[in-house]
């Protein structure tokens, strides 16, 4: 079964939702015919001028990479900005882009979960479960004997999945009242006549997305002229869906040890420490790329360590006050090593193995900042 590029998109949509990225992020298929069939894809960081290089050399149409290459709305097409020049490389060589950003950081098995499972951390859970707000509970209330036909109108239409499960409702018997109008076809009843029946309130979560979908279905099942319905947002969390990952060690180390390893394993150009380098460590917290923001919402002992990309100064000065230990890889560092990761989690898709699709993994992403001259660290005075 040949994969289309919107279908490709898709499927990346079921392993880390789009509706997961934070707004200000754009995520999603950004380029591309999403019609042309696909046979080979490169997974890299971001769309540079080296991955791009290395898609055409190995005959892929789509690359799937994290960062953006478009982020904002282009003003202007013109080749002496660098973004410009390699949209317009892209589209010379048909090549499509797909990115998946802050919705892959925002998954367990995601940029985070791909340093965890590098460090082999056991009982890796997400951090901060955040709340899904384009989730949605979709209330309809409809005769005893349609209730079955209603729950499967709202599975065709993409509602009633909760992890692994499809058509989840939820029922409760009661009693609807009414008065037909004069130019009212009731299902039942007289016009004039106050007429009650036997209904079954019917509940079931439906994505944003699906929203348009499922009343098309569901309206098309109901009996009635009129359907009652209600659709009202939730503030669920899901825990595999949040910021970072949070894990233990197979074995206790220190910090610095730890540090030494993960430069080894990310291959990393420049690896900082905050904090005492021989504090030991068996819980790990994992903020990849610019994790910085997030340090100050950590509660003091929930981790050994916190392992992120890349922190400012103050967010530096702040942790080692706090007497946070903090190992700072470098944001392409913490990240890159996501593509062979996502390569194993996409290859068990079942819609990529039917179309023996070859994924390819490009993580050639030095650090743009070079180390010319690295100071020894400082002992610590003892008081």
């Amino acid at each position: 079964m040949p994969l289309t590029v919107g279908a490709l998109a898709g499927v990346v949509d079921e392993i880390a939702p789009f509706r997961l990225a934070y707004d200000w992020d754009n995520v999603g298929l950004l380029l591309g015919n999403p019609d042309r069939q696909v046979s080979r894809v490169l997974l890299a960081l971001e769309a540079d001028a080296g991955s791009i290089a290395s898609a055409r050399r190995l005959g892929c149409e789509v690359i799937l990479s994290h960062h953006p290459l478009i982020f904002r709305p282009l003003r202007h097409l013109r080749y002496d900005s660098p973004q410009v020049r390699l949209i317009a490389e892209l589209v010379r060589a048909d090549i499509a882009l797909i990115a998946a950003h802050t919705n892959l950081d925002r998954v367990v098995h995601g940029t985070s979960g791909a340093l965890a499972a590098r460090l082999g951390l056991r009982n890796v859970r997400v951090f901060a479960p955040a709340p899904d707000q384009d989730l949605f509970k979709f209330t309809v209330f409809v005769p005893h004997d349609y209730t079955p036909k209603i729950i499967e109108a709202i599975h065709r239409g993409g509602g009633g999945r909760i992890g692994n499960y499809t058509h989840c409702t939820f029922r409760s018997p009661g009693t609807g009242t009414y008065v037909p109008g004069e130019n009212a076809k009731p299902f039942a009843g007289s016009h004039g006549q106050l007429e009650e029946a036997a209904e079954d309130r019917l509940e079931a979560v439906v994505p944003r997305r699906a929203l348009g979908a499922l009343l098309r279905e569901v309206r098309q099942a109901h009996p009635y002229e009129e359907m009652a319905y209600d659709v009202y947002p939730l503030a669920n969390t899901n825990p595999a869906h949040g910021d970072g990952a949070l894990g233990e060690l197979p074995a206790r180390t220190t910090v610095g040890r730890l540090a030494a390893q993960l430069h080894g394993l990310c291959g990393a150009d420049a690896t900082a420490v905050v904090g005492d380098t021989a504090a030991p460590v068996r819980t790990v917290a994992i903020f990849t790329g610019s994790g910085g923001s997030s340090l100050g919402q950590i509660p003091p002992g929930t981790a050994d360590v916190i392992i992120t990309g890349e922190l400012g100064y103050h967010q530096a000065c702040e942790a080692r006050d706090r007497g946070q230990a903090v190992i700072c890889l470098g944001h392409a560092a913490s990240e890159k090593i996501f593509a062979s990761h996502l390569r194993a989690v996409l290859a068990a898709h079942p819609a990529v193995r039917a179309a023996q699709l070859k994924l390819e993994v490009y993580e050639d992403f030095p650090d743009p900042l070079q180390v010319v001259a690295a100071a020894k660290p400082r002992r610590r005075r003892k008081r």
